[in-house]
Parts: C-alpha cells; sequence; structure tokens
C-alpha cells in the first residue's frame, strides 16, 4: 500500500499543478479517472501557452487544490465569467455575475466611506 497522499477532488474544482512535461498548469477539473490515477483539467493559465483552452490529462498527484483566499478577488470572479461563457453556462455565469457585482459594491462602499 502506498503511503502517497491524494488531493481530496471532486468535478469542477480548481486546481493548480505541474503537468508530465513540468508545464505550470491551472484551471478547473473537467473528469476523474480514478482506475488510471489521472484527471482532465480545462486549462485557464499555464506557461505553455498552446494548452491553455484546452482539457489536458494529468496525474492526480501532480496537482493540489487552488486556496479559497482567491474566491473573492476582482480577476478571479472575472475568469469564472470568461469559463462560464465558455461552457454557455448561464445559471453559473449569472452566480458569478452577481458575486463580482456585490463585491464591486462592496469596493465603492469602503472607498465613499474612507473618503469622508
Amino acid at each position: 500500500m502506498s503511503n502517497l497522499k491524494l488531493p481530496i477532488i471532486q468535478t469542477g474544482d480548481w486546481i493548480k499543478g505541474k503537468s508530465i512535461n513540468d508545464e505550470m498548469i491551472q484551471g478547473y477539473i473537467h473528469s476523474i479517472h480514478p482506475d488510471n490515477g489521472t484527471v482532465n483539467i480545462y486549462v485557464t493559465i499555464s506557461d505553455h501557452t498552446q494548452i491553455i483552452g484546452k482539457n489536458i490529462e494529468i496525474f492526480i498527484h501532480r496537482i493540489e487544490p487552488l486556496t479559497k483566499t482567491i474566491d473573492d478577488k476582482d480577476a478571479y470572479l472575472e475568469n469564472l465569467i470568461d469559463v462560464a461563457l465558455l461552457t454557455k453556462d448561464r445559471e453559473w455565469f449569472m452566480e458569478v455575475w452577481d458575486r463580482l457585482d456585490e463585491l464591486r459594491k462592496n469596493k465603492q462602499e469602503t472607498i465613499a466611506c474612507c473618503d469622508n
């Protein structure tokens, strides 16, 4: 039995990691293949620009979940909006759009409050 600690993941989770060719990748899990220990990742960011926007297969032990701390940053939510548009997921798009709108309103309120 292996002592290898694998991340707990599910379809749709955002991850970062390295491909078999040691390329940095970031994206979300499109599908999981436990029989061969791999996942298909839709790549949104990579130092190998030719794989951005494509699904690649990667070993589970080469990825890790993205931290939740970036969940409410403008750029992160804008990236989610792009992915929702690419996948034509209207419900998810609206959910992320509302969250981004709320974040921006809160920032404006904070700025207005501090200007006085």
